[in-house]
């Protein structure tokens, strides 16, 4: 009975799991220690990563600081470290040796940020003696900003440029027709009172009262027999199949019939100065169609009244006085018939003589020698900026080689060579013999690689009204006007002049022209911002 007691009990499968609960617990509890394991060598590695995305955030801190300061004061870059506020603006260190650098708190965290200042090539530091001459370079302003964090840094350099009319392809401070134009009289005597001192006072922004504006006054024909006449203040629209390619800006509001399209990419900047909506339709069914990022309301960017202050940076060798031709090649130009290098410097100056006359739009080639009317071609090799106190004509195109950039700015006018058999007179027919042609016929189709700065006038075609269609004006650069200038007529239909196909040049988001001019009033933007590696 015993024995078979015993063989029973072994034989029974009572108990049989614990074996099989036991065994599971132990690869459980073999898995669990492996996973928290990894978990704490993973906390390390995750704790630099962290810390290396603060220190980023920390130097972007930096960077919106010092940007900060200059949107508060724009000449604050001009005091190099000397700025209020806790100390984070350094002189350029060299990464050896103790760090000299001040350092400012992140709010809310435990990291810090540091700013140095990046001279430009050739200088070891900024200099408040020389803020220009020490930091910028072409028109530009660079930092490096460091973060740190629990030990981490990461620097970021910035590159900084006031708000520049090479922003745009486009700009104007008036969209109408300049006053020059409403002159009446070819050969006879001027109106009574001036027209062109009336528009010149009263054309002036549309949000001022430009459409409510009238002039009633007398025109004297070539026989000197008046004639009773009214004018209003000319508007200029943009045609249905126009299209600006990149970024505009006018200090007014546009003129639109249908839809005209302006801008490339989002990324082109449509600015108007006027409240919004900042723009007006001409016919029916209007409204722009904005490709770019479209801005009412925007900033006011004022012109310059004149080049006056470049005459003061050109090279002796490179003043000319009086009207000048100047042909350009790629190592070399002929100026006035004579071949000389590029200036070391990039700046040629044309003033006036014995000049005592403004543009005649109705007899534009006959204006005295003395006059800094400058005509110019070619293909230019080294960046250039050709200023006029007068006017710039371009006889034939102006075409880039390479890298180089081109800059025209001219105190009145910038024109494009279109002399004609018969000129318009009274505002009515082309039936006047014109004379004085320098340079032979009208060009045709014709490029331009340039910026195009007229300060107090306009960029134009010259008797733009009559000797038919003349082809395409391409201009591939940007176009800065005090007012709106024409260069043909008929619309996508031209009837006589040019059609218009112009187009931003990227180069001007980064560079610019040597010397070219920057607004009277402007703020600075950051331009780039990339991270340097290693870490300062």
């Amino acid at each position: 009975m015993q024995l078979t007691a015993v063989v029973r009990r072994l034989s029974g499968e009572r108990g049989i799991a614990l074996p099989a609960v036991m065994g599971m617990m132990l690869v459980m509890g073999l898995l669990t220690a492996a996973v928290i394991s990894t978990a704490q060598s993973d906390v390390p590695q995750a704790r630099r990563d962290q810390d290396r995305k603060q220190a980023l955030a920390a130097a972007e801190a930096g960077v919106n600081a010092y940007m900060y300061k200059l949107q508060r004061d724009s000449e604050a870059w001009t005091q190099c470290t000397a700025l209020s506020g806790t100390p984070f603006v350094n002189q350029p260190w060299s990464g050896s040796g103790a760090d000299p650098r001040s350092w400012r708190n992140v709010p809310g965290s435990e990291s810090q940020y540091t700013v140095e200042l990046i001279p430009k090539a050739g200088q070891s530091t900024c200099s408040t003696s020389d803020p220009a001459g020490s930091m910028i370079s072409n028109g530009a302003l660079r930092i490096r900003a460091t973060g740190r964090a629990r030990g981490s840094k990461r620097s970021i350099i910035a590159k900084f440029r006031k708000r520049s009319f090479l922003d745009y392809l486009y700009y104007t401070d008036y969209e109408t027709l300049d006053p020059a134009w409403y002159t009446r009289a070819v050969n006879g005597a001027p109106t009574n009172p001036d027209i062109t001192a009336w528009a010149t006072a009263n054309c002036k922004y549309y949000r001022d009262g430009r459409a409510s504006k009238r002039y009633s006054g007398v025109w004297y024909d070539a026989l000197n027999r008046p004639t009773s006449f009214t004018d209003d203040c000319s508007e200029i629209q943009f045609a249905p199949s126009d299209q600006v390619r990149g970024p505009m800006h006018t200090n007014d509001e546009y003129l639109v019939c249908r839809n005209p399209t302006f801008g490339r990419t989002a990324d082109d900047a449509i600015e108007a100065s006027a409240p919004a909506p900042a723009w007006r339709s001409n016919c029916s069914s209007s409204y722009p169609n904005f490709v770019g990022s479209w801005t009412p309301a925007a900033p006011l960017l004022t012109m310059p009244p004149a080049n006056d202050s470049l005459r003061d940076e050109v090279l002796p060798a490179y003043l000319f006085t009086g009207r000048t031709t100047i042909v350009l090649s790629a190592s070399t130009m002929t100026v006035n018939g004579t071949s000389m290098p590029y200036p070391s410097n990039g700046l040629i100056y044309v003033q006036n003589g014995s000049c005592g006359q403004g543009y005649k739009p109705y007899d534009p080639y006959n204006s005295p020698l003395g006059c800094a009317d400058v005509f110019v071609r070619g293909t230019y090799g080294s960046s250039l900026t050709i200023a006029s106190q007068k006017d710039i004509i371009i006889t034939n195109d102006i075409l880039k080689s390479g890298g180089a950039l081109m800059g025209l700015i001219a105190n009145d006018f910038i024109r494009v060579y279109h002399p004609i058999t018969n000129l318009r007179d009274n505002g009515n027919t082309c039936d006047t013999q014109t004379t004085g042609n320098p340079l032979g016929s009208t060009p045709g189709n014709i490029q331009i690689d340039s910026s195009l700065m007229a300060l107090n006038h306009s960029f134009m075609v010259d008797n733009y009204f009559c000797g038919g269609p003349q082809g395409t004006l391409t201009v591939t650069g940007s176009i800065i006007q005090k007012y709106r200038g024409p260069v043909g007529q008929g619309g996508s239909s031209i009837t006589n002049g040019y059609i218009k196909d112009y187009s931003y040049d990227d180069n001007f988001r980064y560079r610019q022209p040597p010397l070219f001019l920057d607004p009277i009033q402007s703020s600075w933007r950051l331009l780039s911002m990339n991270e340097q590696v290693p870490a300062r």
